[in-house]
């Protein structure tokens, strides 16, 4: 089919319809048929929220979002783990250990980025489905300091523009 054609079919197609066909171009990387799908994209004024504020709400979900990857991960893996020990894996300990060592880092970077956002770490961890454990400030400060700067950096990386 020539381009003049495909382009006549593409302002006839539905914008779920447009929307699929641009990420299958974007998978190939077919630049042009991108170009050519968004120049028949119809075009509407809307009123918004401010983009900072936007920016923001998206950057606090994507947040509230991976630190529940995160801890559910984490928590699983050391579920997992601590299982193996009990049925007298010697070798478990370790990774026991590992994980926990993790679980304390990921609440302390959850902690100080919140603190840093001014927002409240026990609203992001609502947003996640993870329980607010009450981590004392003691246990924070025992937590592995390049894990928490590993954790800390990716939460921060949200939020930069």
């Amino acid at each position: 089919m020539k381009p003049a054609q495909l382009n006549k079919l593409y302002a006839r197609l539905t914008p779920h319809e447009q929307a699929a066909l641009a990420i299958e171009a974007a998978a190939r990387h077919d630049e042009s048929e991108i170009d050519a799908i968004l120049a028949h994209v119809e075009r509407r004024h809307y009123l918004s929220a401010h983009a900072d504020y936007t920016r923001r709400i998206h950057a606090l979900m994507t947040l509230a979002g991976q630190y529940g990857i995160e801890y559910w991960k984490n928590r699983a893996l050391m579920l997992i783990a601590c299982e193996y020990a009990e049925q007298g894996n010697d070798e478990a300990e370790a990774p026991v250990l590992r994980f926990l060592a993790k679980a304390v880092a990921l609440e302390s970077a959850i902690v100080e980025v919140c603190k840093q956002l001014k927002v409240d770490v026990r609203a992001i961890k609502t947003m996640a489905g993870c329980p607010d454990d009450d981590v004392t400030p003691e246990e924070l400060e025992k937590a592995d300091a390049e894990l928490v700067e590993q954790y800390t950096g990716m939460f921060a990386g949200l939020f930069t523009s």
